[in-house]
């Protein structure tokens, strides 16, 4: 099977998909046309998942991590922690560092995989593109200060 013209369901709807399939963009409004392929999906599976709802949109409206407005808002939302004692907010989908550390990219990096203390989200060091876990116990995000890597690096940059 080729991803020219293909059925799915969505919305208990069987609907035609595929690059081949000619459409309109779902956003309220616009009349661009597109295709039912992958490069206009919001989301990352036919039919809607976790990561979208499964609608075609034009380029300007979709957005965020290939995502319609809507469901980038809401991961955007479902990803934010506000640290209650100092209100600092974080991106959990973000890598970070210790605050004033060198970012160098041999070195391990700190992402959120999902796991929580009590309500405190916990940081895992992981290596690599893969970011594999690299053994060291997770880190409660309250203990101590971070900044995401792109920040870092940034600071670091501006130095040389």
């Amino acid at each position: 099977m080729g991803y020219a013209h293909y059925e799915i369901t969505r919305n208990g709807e069987t609907i035609q998909a595929g690059y081949a399939i000619e459409a309109v963009c779902e956003e309220t409004g616009c009349n661009e046309k597109i295709d039912r392929g992958l490069g206009h999906l919001c989301g990352k599976n036919p039919g809607g998942d976790e990561h979208g709802c499964g609608g075609y949109y034009c380029g300007q409206h979709l957005t965020y991590d290939n995502q319609c407005r809507r469901c980038g808002e809401a991961a955007d939302k479902a990803n934010r922690w506000v640290h209650p004692g100092t209100g600092e907010e974080f991106d959990l989908r973000d890598h970070y560092l210790p605050l004033g550390t060198r970012y160098d990219p041999t070195l391990p990096v700190w992402v959120h995989r999902g796991d929580f203390q009590d309500t405190t989200p916990l940081l895992t060091a992981v290596n690599g593109p893969a970011l594999q876990p690299t053994g060291a116990p997770p880190r409660p995000i309250t203990d101590g200060e971070w900044e995401d890597t792109a920040t870092s690096a940034r600071r670091q940059w501006a130095t040389t």
